[in-house]
């Protein structure tokens, strides 16, 4: 147990440390284009009522949301030799702000496993965003267990 607790104190550490850095980094969304001036992206969170489920449990119902939008991609062709940076652009629809928590699902019937405890992301809102870019949801995850403890 000790173990885990400094595990955890160490991913705490280097996602605080990294993840501000990664977003500094991170290029704008693209709102607008030359070529179509009278096109916008947009993107946003849309309630959903999302079912939770696992086998030989019984499903919950919950209020949640998903990312809904037309974001704008792009690539020039290149040539060979190339003189310049390739001009490639890819923005999508996802996730900016979630946050995790905890469904308990009962399982009637099992002796061994009463209930099961499923962790679900809830988004609480949405961007365009590079594609590809996926969040590090690793000490987010841990955190929930060990504050759940």
């Amino acid at each position: 147990c000790r173990i885990l607790a400094e595990l955890a104190m160490m991913l705490r550490f280097v996602v605080g440390a990294l993840f501000p850095a990664l977003l500094l980094a991170a290029p704008p969304p693209i709102n607008k284009l030359a070529l179509f001036p009278d096109k916008s992206a947009w993107c946003e969170a849309k309630n959903i009522t999302q079912i939770v489920g696992h086998s030989g449990c019984e499903s919950k119902s919950i209020q949640n949301r998903a990312c809904l939008g037309q974001c704008f991609s792009y690539s020039v062709p290149n040539t060979f030799p190339q003189s310049t940076e390739s001009l490639v652009h890819c923005d999508s629809c996802m996730p900016a702000q979630s946050m995790w928590e905890i469904v308990t699902l009962d399982c009637p019937g099992n002796d061994e496993i009463p209930r099961v405890d499923k962790l679900v992301e809830k988004i609480l809102h949405c961007s365009c965003q590079a594609c590809g870019k996926e969040p590090s949801h690793e000490g987010a995850l841990l955190n929930v267990y060990l504050n759940a403890e």
